[in-house]
């Protein structure tokens, strides 16, 4: 049962992306999400366009038509989970504040004092500098299931782990260091609620497969994160 409510909790969190006590705080991490989605997908869109000019045969025109689908279709399964994960990133200085006052709104009380917007920026860049370390390190065992000939059937199947598992540290980590969490004690806390991480996880990932949808991911995964964060909460 935790594990289907952690992966119903993006969903969740998407329901509530226009709620009135959150409006205002969910305008920027939702203008980043914008504009990192619909810009990558533009300069991906130029240089693939760019690439079959140079590339395809002269007469082989028809050809694009095909290959146009599976470049949108490859868009919007690496490149849109790629894109929401760096949006987030790009959208931590605002993302704190969204958590804190989602676990306000469901009666849990953060441990922490509400940080200033450059309380905010230093500290989403000092953890952005672990989080990349941490992403790389868990990255070499996937690029090594990819090019290893047997292995690499399972590629697909590492990808979506790989992007489920970052996405949930990214968007949970908010309400959690609110609580006064360091990112260490964060990756261990996970580490233990493994199934309910990727099932969170899992459920984010599809979404940011979604067009449109995916636009409103970042906020919307960091009120899912922070329902599933309260929840786990002792009660009384």
């Amino acid at each position: 049962m935790n594990a289907l409510f952690a992966f119903l909790a993006p969903f969740r969190g998407l329901a509530r992306v226009f709620d009135p006590g959150l409006r205002g705080l969910v305008i920027g991490p939702l203008l980043i999400n914008i504009a990192v989605i619909v810009g990558i997908g533009i300069a991906a869109g130029f240089g693939f366009e760019i690439l079959l000019d140079t590339w395809l045969p002269a007469g082989w025109d028809w050809l694009a038509w095909l290959l146009w689908p599976l470049f949108v279709l490859t868009l919007l399964v690496g490149f849109g989970v790629s894109a929401v994960a760096l949006a987030a990133i790009i959208a931590s200085p605002f993302s704190g504040p969204l958590a804190y006052r989602t676990a306000r709104g469901l009666g849990h009380e953060p441990r922490q004092p509400a940080r200033s917007l450059a309380g905010e920026m230093g500290h989403a860049t000092a953890t952005a500098l672990r989080k990349f370390g941490y992403y790389a390190l868990l990255f070499i065992p996937v690029l090594l299931i990819t090019v290893i000939p047997g292995l690499n059937l399972l590629a697909s199947l590492a990808w979506f782990v790989f992007g489920s598992w970052v996405l949930a540290v990214e968007f949970q980590e908010p309400p959690l260091a609110n609580d006064g969490l360091t990112f260490a004690e964060i990756r261990k806390g996970l580490g233990r609620r493994r199934p309910e991480t990727l099932a969170f996880g899992a459920g984010t990932t599809l979404l940011a497969m979604v067009p449109v949808v995916n636009l409103l991911l970042v906020p919307a995964a960091v009120i899912g994160a922070t329902h599933l964060w309260v929840r786990q909460q002792p009660r009384g």
